[in-house]
């Protein structure tokens, strides 16, 4: 049963007269659990709708356009609390005094459908694999991180084994594209492990379509945690060497290369990124996998458009995080210098929050980034680096973009990743000079 929360206007369920605070119990029979149940059951044309108000039962018969929404918006769905104990999980590196959500470890493979959440499945009962076949919750993101049993169980601090490449099997047997992802470690599933696990995983494809090679990221605050170093900047260029090789061997197997490695490992060996064909379709951009690649070329093709948009004189301060810095100096703030009446300073925030290992921009807090640049010339505005607000609009340090703002003196302009925002900054900017 789930908790309708409002009706769309001009919607089916309207006209019937549903009214919100019912609960939606079944649809043709079939009991409704989530959102997911109820888009997946209402698709038929015809439909016998359950809703209970009160004490009361009400069944309506539903003659409709084929997957037309009747207009029903239910409660949000619960995320379901992951049980493993992750050696390098990174929410718990957290540190103590942040609000409660960043403490929460999420393993739903619903969300994983939804929103591209990486799951390990280790949770995944056979009713769970039944429903993703029978509603085709397809993509779904895992982490795989070893097929090795031994080495598994390690840095998932589980203690059974889950039975990972019998599920990967059903699912793929059954028409589920996967995409996986493997967190790497030195030391641990590096090396032979890796072979392994690439050799396992590449026995189910096409479904199972990518594999993300990401480097493992760890905080400043590891206390009583397990054990673990990051690779340094001399040992990355044989871990690029290693995987080309294996991908070398993907490409004349598979016709693809299978294996992508995170952007990170170019840009802390100071290697240089690969042109767009070393990531095929861009499987898992949104795993930092091909990212400033794309970001490089979106640049280049809208640079044109910005030629002409400066009329008059304007300076900015564009924040980043340490890992971004050398390769958007190089590839567009560099370009950008050159346009006419417009000055860029480039500002590489270091993560005292988290600590210097820590690079990746989305992790900066309100609070670094207040106390590295309150001594500067900002110009007229700070550019502030994508997907750096959680999805209730805070930073990590629960930080308002407008006290950042009253803190600095001077606007903030989180970017969206379309460089033609550039445009609408300056015209902004410019209407407001007129203004006053």
């Amino acid at each position: 049963m789930v908790k309708i929360i409002s009706i769309e206007p001009d919607s089916i369920a309207g006209e019937l007269g549903i009214q919100p605070g019912g609960v939606l119990i079944s649809i043709n029979d079939k009991p409704i659990n989530d959102r997911l149940d109820y888009r997946f059951y209402s698709t038929d044309e015809n439909i016998e709708v359950l809703i209970k108000h009160g004490d009361d039962e009400i069944i309506y018969d539903i003659e409709k356009e084929a997957d037309e929404d009747i207009g029903l918006v239910l409660e949000e769905m619960k995320i379901k609390a992951c049980g493993n104990n992750c050696i390098f999980c990174f929410v718990c590196q957290n540190p103590k005094g942040m609000r409660k959500p960043l403490y929460f470890k999420d393993e739903d493979y619903r969300f994983s459908f939804l929103y591209g959440h990486y799951i390990t499945m280790t949770n995944l009962k056979q009713k769970d694999l039944e429903r993703i076949v029978e509603q085709r919750l397809s993509p779904l993101y895992i982490s795989v991180h070893s097929t090795e049993e031994k080495t598994r169980k390690l840095l998932l601090g589980i203690k059974r084994n889950d039975h990972l490449l019998k599920k990967i099997e059903y699912l793929t047997r059954n028409g589920i594209e996967l995409h996986a992802q493997i967190v790497l470690c030195p030391d641990i599933n590096d090396g032979a492990v890796l072979d392994r696990t690439v050799h396992d995983l590449k026995s189910f494809y096409p479904r199972l379509k990518s594999i993300a090679v990401v480097p493992v990221g760890l905080t400043r605050h590891r206390e009583n945690l397990a054990p673990l170093r990051i690779y340094t900047p001399e040992e990355i260029p044989d871990i690029i060497a290693h995987t080309n090789q294996i991908r070398a061997g993907l490409k004349k197997e598979l016709g693809l290369y299978f294996v992508y490695l995170a952007d990170e490992f170019f840009i802390k060996s100071q290697t240089a990124l690969p042109a767009s064909s070393y990531y095929d379709d861009f499987y898992q951009i949104e795993n930092g996998v091909g990212e400033f690649r794309q970001m490089i070329e979106n640049f280049n093709q809208e640079l044109p458009f910005l030629w002409d948009c400066f009329k008059e004189k304007i300076r900015i301060t564009w924040v980043t995080g340490m890992l971004a810095k050398r390769p958007l100096e190089e590839h567009i703030i560099n370009p950008l210098r050159k346009i006419g009446n417009f000055e860029i300073d480039l500002i590489a925030v270091k993560n005292d929050f988290y600590g210097p290992s820590v690079e990746v921009s989305g992790l900066l807090t309100a609070d670094d980034i207040l106390n590295q640049l309150k001594y500067r010339d900002l110009g007229q505005i700070v550019l502030l680096p994508p997907r750096i607000l959680n999805n209730d609009g805070l930073f990590l340090d629960d930080w308002t973009t407008a006290y950042l703002v009253q803190k600095l003196g001077v606007p903030v302009h989180v970017f969206k990743e379309s460089f033609t925002e550039l445009k609408n900054i300056a015209e902004t900017l410019r209407s407001a000079k007129i203004a006053v």
